[in-house]
């Protein structure tokens, strides 16, 4: 269990050295962020998924296994978590300095349809949402599943949100990009 937590924090140490560098090397430009306020309801569901991930908690109907853990089951988990960490890392790379963490439009912003993008619209929430279902899977408890699901109802808040924006900004590309490739899992969302 312990490179699942080894695998998130290589992770998150990527993610936030690649903000770094995307802050500093981008110019000031007009661009439309979104404001706090309209961060707080996303940002709430993804803080109550991820402390769900993290902290045991002594309640015993959280802590309920709902599978036979078993090293089948650890292996699946830690599997379709790498992948889905990867594709994150590949879709923040491919996106380069058009990546913000706050739903931002403008500038010289370009729409990215290369890469993992020409597979599904939003491959960063495609690939972690993958990454915690399968920390959820090596978990095994509903704590864990009730996480996932806080997760993935805070992403799709926010994928709605951002669809908004970029639709606004981008017009017609967008609108024909939307058509031909589906937003983060193919066929179904």
């Amino acid at each position: 269990m312990k490179i699942t937590w080894i695998l998130w924090l290589i992770w998150y140490a990527y993610w936030i050295i690649s903000a770094r560098n995307r802050i500093r090397s981008t110019e000031e430009s007009e661009a439309k962020r979104e404001s706090t306020l309209g961060r707080l309801g996303y940002t709430a569901l993804l803080i109550l998924g991820f402390g769900l991930l993290i902290w045991h908690l002594q309640q015993p109907l959280l802590e309920k296994q709902l599978w036979a853990l078993n090293h089948t089951w650890l292996s699946i988990g830690l599997i379709v978590e790498s992948a889905g960490l990867a594709f994150a890392v590949w879709a923040r790379h491919t996106l380069g300095k058009n990546w913000t963490a706050r739903i931002t439009t403008g500038g010289s912003q370009q729409l990215v349809i290369r890469g993992p993008y020409r597979l599904v619209r939003h491959p960063i929430y495609s690939g972690l949402l993958f990454a915690v279902l399968g920390t959820a899977i090596q978990i095994d408890a509903l704590r864990a599943v009730l996480g996932f699901l806080a997760i993935l109802a805070g992403v799709l808040l926010k994928l709605r949100r951002e669809e908004a924006a970029l639709r606004q900004h981008f017009g017609s590309a967008y609108e024909d990009y939307a058509q031909k490739v589906t937003g983060v899992i193919p066929g179904v969302i």
